[in-house]
């Protein structure tokens, strides 16, 4: 199956040799970052696999790959992010631009592409990050590379088709794109017995890896061992510093939980989180601080202290990542206290079911850099960059503890930010 309107021609029209850096800036692929070692990833469509595997438009789904050159049977699949939206009205204003990332559908193009549908997918997508092709960059850098970009607005969870209860117009169809993707891996890419799989994604992705990884063990070959890779979806349940921010994460979350069939998913990966919250909290097994503890798979989490993403919404309603806020007294005083709850949960984890993890936790404002080049650049206080923890977190095989969290108290104070 092929979406009548998906396009065949390069999007971002780059030419990424050893020479060159990446200046357009856009979505998910070649997002202009200052490096000449991309790493460029081919589509994969989906329709053939599930023809329920599509965008909240009903475009075909699909992901982007690149095998090793060398034979590895390491594999890097990363979700990924690029918030949400929860019911009818604000689905509708995802999708027209009146609302995050404020780029309207019915004119998306190259520079502003439409997050819910796969019309504006190019043939190749330029990846940074923990994609990078240099050595130096990341551990990861001649493995098999997937990435799936995120066109369903439920952060990889939801399985409905279009409804009078969610959206007349839209449906939501993450569990089927996160299936349908795996289900190709086994049984058209290689991904076989004696593999290594980093499952992985940040931001709305992160959150997505975090929901779906004790269930990715049971969907490959037994042979395959699964490890996690979750950055920035370590969300606290806070109460908004600004009455403006409404329906918070909170509601969201219990929103796309319930109504999108996102319970389905919660029962299948982690019983014991169902069992823990049931009926109208099981919400929580889709929200950090609440379903980390149930995680038993080795995973390495990273979150920032100061959380771009969360504190823009909580702070000043802004919808996105503010680049460089100011704050009143009275919000710096917010900020802080989230900032010592965020290093205080991290120090919680892992949790006694959790017998290998890694946790990562500096002291900085950022959000979800596991695509950027503060990949490799942000550090700790102990000057521990994410490259550097996820090289020895897969050098250990995932096995163990480790713990790289700054201690420091104050808006930004970690040395490496």
């Amino acid at each position: 199956m092929r979406a009548a309107t998906v396009s065949t021609t390069s999007i971002f029209a780059l030419a990424l040799t050893a020479t060159s850096v990446v200046t357009v800036h856009s979505w998910s692929c070649d997002e202009g970052y200052d490096s000449e070692t991309y790493d460029t990833l081919s589509i994969q469509w989906l329709g053939d696999v599930d023809e329920l595997a599509v965008c909240n438009d009903g475009t075909e789904g699909a992901y982007y790959m690149k095998k090793s050159t060398t034979g590895s049977k390491t594999w890097l699949v990363y979700l990924g992010g690029g918030g949400m939206c929860y019911d009818a009205e604000s689905c509708a204003a995802r999708y027209d631009g009146t609302e995050y990332p404020e780029h309207d559908c019915a004119t998306s193009d190259s520079s502003a592409p439409c997050f819910m549908s796969s019309k504006d997918y190019a043939d190749t997508c330029g990846k940074t990050g923990i994609f990078d092709a240099d050595p130096a960059k990341s551990p990861l850098s001649d493995a098999n590379k997937v990435y799936l970009p995120y066109c369903t607005s439920d952060f990889h969870v939801g399985d409905i088709g279009v409804s009078d209860e969610v959206s007349p117009t839209f449906q939501f169809r993450g569990q089927r794109m996160v299936k349908a993707m795996i289900n190709d891996l086994t049984a058209s890419q290689g991904l076989t017995d004696g593999a290594t799989l980093l499952f992985s994604g940040g931001s709305a992705g992160g959150r997505g890896a975090m929901a779906w990884l004790d269930a990715i063990p049971m969907m490959v070959p037994k042979g395959v061992k699964v490890l996690g890779l979750l950055d920035s979806g370590y969300y606290l349940d806070i109460e908004s510093y600004t009455s403006d921010f409404s329906p918070d994460f909170m509601i969201e979350t219990d929103l796309i939980t319930t109504t999108m069939n996102g319970t389905s998913l919660v029962h299948a990966a982690s019983k014991d989180c169902a069992a823990a919250y049931p009926g109208d909290q099981m919400w929580k097994c889709m929200y950090g601080t609440y379903r980390m503890p149930f995680v038993t798979t080795p995973y390495l989490m990273t979150a920032a202290q100061y959380d771009g993403w969360q504190l823009s919404h909580d702070v000043h309603a802004y919808a996105g990542i503010e680049s460089d806020p100011v704050y009143t007294d009275d919000e710096l005083l917010y900020v802080n206290t989230f900032g010592s709850r965020t290093q205080a949960m991290a120090k919680t984890l892992p949790s006694q079911l959790s017998t290998s993890a890694s946790i990562y936790s500096p002291a900085c404002y950022n959000h979800h850099i596991t695509e950027q080049p503060n990949f490799w650049l942000t550090s700790t206080d102990e000057n521990v960059t994410q490259n550097d923890a996820l090289t020895i977190f897969l050098k250990a095989g995932g096995e163990g503890v480790n713990v790289w969290i700054d201690e420091c108290e104050g808006y930004e104070c970690g040395k490496g930010c």
